[in-house]
């Protein structure tokens, strides 16, 4: 689905995603987006969380399937805005559910994230 906005020149908005000790390392996971990373701490673990979404953008962009791929995780697209699913939907999904259930320990984060509006 193409979708264009010309009232801005990008969409912005926050996402959430959860950081948690799994063995050895760090996992940075994002239930509303189904993107997870790894680090050998917080740091490289945020960083390459960022990355992966940045390659998630991307490759979605140039396969022409972001918008249709957004709407298949829950997000509401429209002309002027993108809205991730409420965690509290995601949460019942079971496999975020037994993801996250297990981890008593977890950092949640939401983040600013900017997306071209040509997309």
């Amino acid at each position: 689905m193409a979708h264009t906005n010309n009232n801005t020149e990008e969409y912005r908005f926050s996402i959430e995603y959860y950081v948690f000790r799994e063995n050895d390392n760090l996992i940075a996971y994002c239930p509303s987006l189904d993107i997870s990373t790894s680090g050998k701490d917080y740091t490289d673990a945020v960083k390459n969380f960022y990355e992966r979404f940045q390659i998630y953008v991307e490759t979605c962009l140039e396969m022409g399937t972001l918008w249709d791929d957004l709407k298949d995780h829950g997000w509401k697209v429209s002309e002027r805005k993108l809205t991730p699913p409420p965690f509290s939907k995601l949460v019942r999904k079971p496999e975020v559910s037994k993801l996250l259930g297990g981890h008593t320990n977890y950092e949640k984060i939401s983040s600013p994230m900017r997306i071209k509006a040509m997309a």
